[in-house]
């Protein structure tokens, strides 16, 4: 056994001090890569980059985008039918800054992590041509052509229809604890090129155990469920109206059944069609409400009609250079308008200079509408557990993430050892 231990050992130590290979006399000539264009890849929607590295070698993938010839920034969007509709932007930098383009592709509910990078691939080997054209690589290029097959034209039995459900759990614990999840979503939709009709809900369960000594056990049981309807219209490029029904129940919430009704107004300041490069907008929703309570409220209520109103002011933008989101949301009660929220929410994420990038987000809110709050006082174990809602002027989160790279500006080798 000594034997082999020490046989593995030193083959790991000549393996570490041998002598390394000569470029020139391993593998076919790589020395095309220097006229091959530099490409920054800005992905925000996980896609399998190691894969694209993989199956388009003709470019140098860059680490910063001061080192690029060009960038590629990989967006998307659900569809209608709860497909994704991926945006794929191609910048041209430095002298090859005249070639922009922008292409998409959109993907089926049901494609497979497989068939979706494939077809990304696919796209982004389109939109490269352009700057590969320019170099000295142009040569290498062979560009084919198959005809589409002639097929009849397609119709959609269902009408734009999609039906979906999905039941998701989640179960840990050890020797003093048990915890138990579980929510089901189902949803019905209808998404065309001038409306949405969208008809959802969900059932959310949380049941917690711990286990204190041998004779004292705490349990804690959560459960909420909610149901809408929402119909919404574009009647230009700028301009949408709609309606929304809204029903819940909730236990945290010390709501029995609560109901909203109300219309909806969206403006967008710029088109519609420029979705993927900015959407800045306002929204309006004045609404009617009714509330039965599980207990009776601080202010003595175990049920009653309100009115409200609510507005949204958001912009979010997508540039080169990063991605910012804001949005200004406040709402008040008609009949007290000191019940009131407004409710602030941004999102950074950016390159500040080469190889450093910074993403900061964050929420608060100011509260003064909680109508519906328990008058009794809460129990120690409701407190510790957060098993009902609480009064409070605000609430908070935020996030921060800095990343700083440095050395070699390439990033072409993927290597899938562990």
């Amino acid at each position: 056994m000594l034997r082999s231990v020490l046989a593995l050992g030193l083959a790991l130590i000549a393996v570490a001090f041998a002598e390394p290979t000569d470029p020139s006399k391993a593998g076919p000539d790589s020395s095309w890569r220097d006229l091959a264009p530099r490409l920054y890849v800005r992905d925000e929607t996980w896609a399998d980059i190691n894969y694209v590295k993989t199956e388009i070698t003709f470019v140098n993938y860059v680490r910063d985008r001061n080192e690029a010839d060009a960038q590629l920034t990989i967006t998307s969007l659900t569809t209608g039918d709860g497909g994704q509709e991926y945006c794929l932007t191609f910048l041209g930098l430095g002298s090859f800054r005249d070639i922009n383009s922008v292409l998409k592709h959109t993907t089926a509910p049901d494609a497979t992590p497989d068939e979706t990078r494939r077809a990304l691939v696919e796209a982004i080997r389109r939109g490269l041509v352009p700057y590969v054209a320019r170099t000295g690589l142009r040569d290498m290029l062979r560009v084919e052509f198959t005809p589409p097959a002639t097929a009849a034209p397609k119709t959609d039995p269902w009408h734009n229809w999609v039906f979906s459900f999905n039941l998701n759990g989640w179960a840990n614990g050890d020797q003093g604890y048990t915890y138990y999840y579980y929510s089901t979503n189902p949803s019905i939709q209808r998404v065309t090129e001038t409306e949405k009709i969208t008809f959802g809900g969900g059932v959310y369960t949380n049941w917690r155990r711990f286990v204190i000594d041998d004779t004292t056990v705490v349990t804690a049981l959560s459960r909420s469920y909610s149901g809408d309807a929402a119909y919404k219209r574009k009647l230009s490029n700028h301009l949408a109206l709609g309606g929304l029904f809204w029903y819940n129940t909730s236990d945290y919430d010390n709501v029995r059944y609560g109901f909203l009704l109300g219309p909806m107004l969206e403006y967008d300041f710029v088109p519609y069609s420029e979705y993927v490069r900015h959407k800045i907008y306002i929204r309006l929703t004045p609404s009617l409400l009714y509330g039965s309570y599980l207990d009776t409220t601080l202010y003595n209520k175990l049920s009653e009609f309100t009115a409200s109103n609510a507005a949204v002011l958001g912009a979010t933008l997508t540039r080169a250079w990063g991605t910012v989101a804001f949005s200004a949301s406040g709402s008040h009660y008609l009949h007290d308008f000191s019940k009131n929220r407004l409710s602030l929410y941004g999102s950074v994420s950016l390159r500040v200079i080469a190889g450093l990038s910074v993403s900061l987000s964050g929420g608060y809110n100011f509260i003064h509408d909680q109508i519906a709050l328990r008058k009794d006082a809460a129990s120690e174990e409701e407190r510790l557990l957060r098993l009902r809602e609480m009064a409070t002027a605000y609430s908070y989160w935020s996030s921060v993430g800095v990343t700083y790279t440095f050395g070699s500006a390439f990033s072409n080798i993927v290597n899938p050892i562990f």
